[in-house]
């Protein structure tokens, strides 16, 4: 394979042509310091076979969590652990220069280009060279210049925020300046063999931003002044839906872009964005597109991606779904979906105990909680044994890849049933667990899989016969068997209502959003918003918030908004989408047929939440369980 083959960037020979680029991660403690958990979590993926990583480093202003420091010699051994740790798996460690919060806490007004004093730029341009030099004295393999996304240097580049009318600002290559002069003096202080990258955007995506022709121009300006290799991304702030693409926009969607930047420099260039199969990545490379590809939430989901190539065996695959890894708002540390060992690896194990090996576990449900729960109990020795009451596995995820571009879903379900057959764990359909038939089983550990319903409060109306749930609705559509109609009701405006609703516009049906609190959206990430509301306001979706429903009457529906009693309709269907109780009823009959097991509930029987939810309840009882 291409992607397998040795390449250099600068002075430098990396092992294989897939890097792990840079994020912030939330692994640093208060002061940046580097923790046990971030040198575990870079570890896993050195281990896997990334030729290189590159961790964002704070080169100067108030340190935080996001991503450690390096403006201070106390913050030097805890790179020097990260080195030693890629280094002993032949793996490179870049640093990304990447200003602390509001870069370097300093007056919010003066971050902008415009307001920004020529005393200051000096300030930076030095601090990022000091930080180059600090990196090579510690003995990290390279830089990286964070020019993306509306950072420092990237502000400068663009039209969208640089007004400025004096040797900063105005033509292209005036904007350009504070870019060069970062490049020259880091050449300067660490020396011009010492390998620097750029990250830098293709296309902003906002209006008067640069575009992919300004960039071209740009590029070539970088490479003159230095620059050892170059790292496409797209978008900024205002088009972050684009930054870290969710799984509503295609796989590779920046590639051409990429390949025109490529085509105009004779330096490596690093493809990023929605990368996100083994099959993408090897085009990428035997294409000439690019000479090397940056996969990051790939290596969240599987850690063993690059090793996984090798081998060929399959690999995990990254959802897009943007729940555990880009929580942007709560600034929390990140996790993913599809593998609970991400955020966890220094405190979670699956290491094998061979006292689990005769031990009789059933697990109920064939859902995301329960296929988890059976892989990672086989994974430490266990034989656990299946039962699913349908002809099929997957649970609600059956249901959750119904709406717009959500049938990459099933890659949850498709992984986790491969590694049963791989650890010869039996999947058994079609069979009902009543309280006889699992006494029959003598388990000593009984687990409850088996997701949660539909809540439907009490209100005057939903037990008519145009009133459905989001399951029913979003299960007729899958079989073809939603009714032609042109107005549906949906009562709930969360996660399942808006998706429920986006269902609905993509079958040209206008609905209605009724939503009792301030906004819609709760429990959906703002990089899947961005796209879902925009196809909801193509699609004509109406949005009532504030609005609690009352009650169903003759296809109206009534409702309390500021005070105010209101009523809206006809509806042809009205669709229910008011939360999720647990379905669990079957645990007090096994505690009495089994008195002998230990039973546990996990995923939505324990507590209704996400897919992420169900995959992390079931790692964390499986490494904790000791078969007592």
């Amino acid at each position: 394979m291409d992607i397998l083959t040795p390449a250099r960037i600068g002075t430098l020979t990396l092992k294989n042509r897939v890097i792990f680029p840079s994020m912030c991660n939330y692994y640093s403690d208060d002061e940046g310091f580097v923790t046990d958990q971030l040198k575990a979590y870079v570890r896993a993926r050195a281990e896997g076979g990334t030729a290189a990583i590159i961790m964002p480093g704070s080169p100067h202003g108030k340190p935080s969590p996001a991503r450690p420091a390096l403006s201070d010699p106390r913050y030097n051994e805890g790179w020097k652990a990260l080195r030693d740790i890629c280094h002993a798996q032949d793996c490179r460690l870049f640093v990304q220069i990447h200003p602390a919060k509001a870069q370097a806490g300093r007056d919010p007004s003066l971050l902008l280009p415009d307001n920004m004093p020529e005393e200051m730029i000096r300030e930076i341009v030095t601090s990022y060279a000091a930080c180059a030099r600090a990196a090579r004295e510690i003995g990290l393999d390279g830089v990286e210049i964070h020019g993306a996304h509306a950072h420092e240097v990237a502000q400068f580049m663009s039209p969208y925020y640089n007004h400025r009318t004096d040797a900063y600002g105005g033509s292209v290559q005036k904007r350009c300046r504070l870019a060069v002069e970062v490049i020259r003096e880091i050449k300067k202080a660490a020396g011009a063999d010492y390998p620097l990258i750029f990250r830098i955007s293709s296309d902003e995506r906002i209006p008067g931003g640069r575009g992919l022709g300004e960039t071209l121009e740009i590029v070539r300006m970088l490479e003159e002044a230095g620059v050892d290799a170059l790292h496409v991304s797209t978008g900024m702030p205002l088009s972050e839906g684009y930054i870290s693409a969710p799984m509503d926009v295609e796989d590779g969607f920046n590639l051409e872009q990429i390949a025109r930047v490529h085509d105009a420099v004779r330096i490596p260039v690093i493809a990023v964005n929605r990368i996100r199969t083994p099959e993408m990545a090897e085009r990428v490379i035997a294409q000439g597109k690019a000479d090397f590809v940056a996969i990051g939430r790939g290596q969240l989901a599987d850690s063993q991606f690059v090793r996984k190539l090798e081998t060929g065996e399959p690999v995990r695959l990254c959802l897009g779904c943007n729940q555990g890894c880009r929580k942007s708002l709560t600034k929390k540390p990140i996790y993913c979906v599809q593998n609970p060992m991400t955020g966890r690896e220094a405190g979670l194990s699956l290491e094998p105990d061979e006292t689990l090996a005769d031990k009789r576990i059933l697990i109920i449900g064939a859902g995301v909680a329960g296929l988890e729960a059976a892989v990672d109990l086989a994974l430490r020795g266990a034989r656990p044994e299946v039962w699913e009451k349908e002809e099929h596995a997957g649970g609600l995820i059956e249901l959750a890849r119904i709406p717009p571009h959500k049938d990459v879903m099933e890659c949850m379900i498709d992984y986790r049933l491969g590694e049963l057959r791989r650890l010869g764990v039996p999947v058994r359909y079609g069979v009902e667990a009543t309280a006889e038939r699992v006494a029959a089983f003598v388990p000593e550990m009984i687990v409850l899989a088996t997701g949660s319903r539909p809540n439907l409060p009490q209100i005057p109306g939903l037990e008519n016969a145009h009133i459905y749930t989001a399951d029913e609705a979003l299960s007729r559509m899958r079989e073809g068997a939603w009714p032609r109609m042109e107005r549906c009701a949906v009562l709930g405006g969360g996660l399942v209502g808006l998706e429920t609703a986006d269902a609905l516009c993509a079958r040209r049906i206008c609905p209605e959003i009724f939503e009792q609190a301030e906004s819609v959206g709760a429990g959906l990430n703002k990089y899947r918003r961005y796209f879902i509301d925009r196809r909801l306001k193509d699609g004509g979706c109406v949005i009532h918030t504030r609005a609690r429903v009352e009650a169903v009457r003759c296809h109206m529906i009534e409702y309390t908004q500021d005070g105010e009693r209101r009523s809206a309709g006809p509806f042809d269907e009205v669709i229910v989408a008011l939360g999720r109780r647990s379905e669990n009823a079957l645990e007090a009959e096994l505690r009495a047929a089994c008195p002998q097991a230990e039973i546990v509930c996990l995923g939505d029987a324990k507590r209704p939440g996400t897919a992420m939810d169900a995959t992390a309840d079931a790692a964390l009882f499986a490494a904790g369980w000791q078969g007592r």
